[in-house]
């Protein structure tokens, strides 16, 4: 197996994750981003990131190795987890533009305490 390949074909997948090829097949039916469609024949390939969801819903689904939940329940773990990731993401942001505007305002102050000391 090659392992610089920006696509992995459901047989390499199949391997690296321990999922029968037929189990993708209807996964990549039941959740959108699941694969990659190329070509003409619109063969499913796998980038690392639909590797990467794929290993996700093996967890949700197969928790200790045992089928635990339904495919619903896993679509809204599934969705729970892109929001919990997009709010920590809209935070982040958050936190820089209120550390860069107190940068600011400490600059402003610092500047008109300087002039009020000139004045003076």
């Amino acid at each position: 197996m090659i392992h610089n390949k920006n696509y992995k074909s459901i047989s390499e997948v199949s391997e690296l994750l321990k999922i029968k090829k037929h189990v993708i097949r209807y996964w990549d039916t039941r959740f959108e981003g699941i694969s990659t469609r190329l070509g003409s024949r619109k063969r499913r390939f796998f980038s690392s990131i639909n590797i990467k969801k794929l290993q996700d819903l093996k967890n949700i689904l197969y928790a200790n190795g045992k089928s635990h939940n339904s495919f619903d329940l896993a679509n809204k773990l599934i969705v729970k987890k892109k929001l919990s990731k997009k709010n920590s993401i809209n935070e982040s942001d958050t936190n820089k533009q209120v550390n860069n505007s107190i940068k600011i305002l400490n600059e402003i102050s610092t500047d008109l305490k300087k002039i009020l000391d000139s004045l003076n």
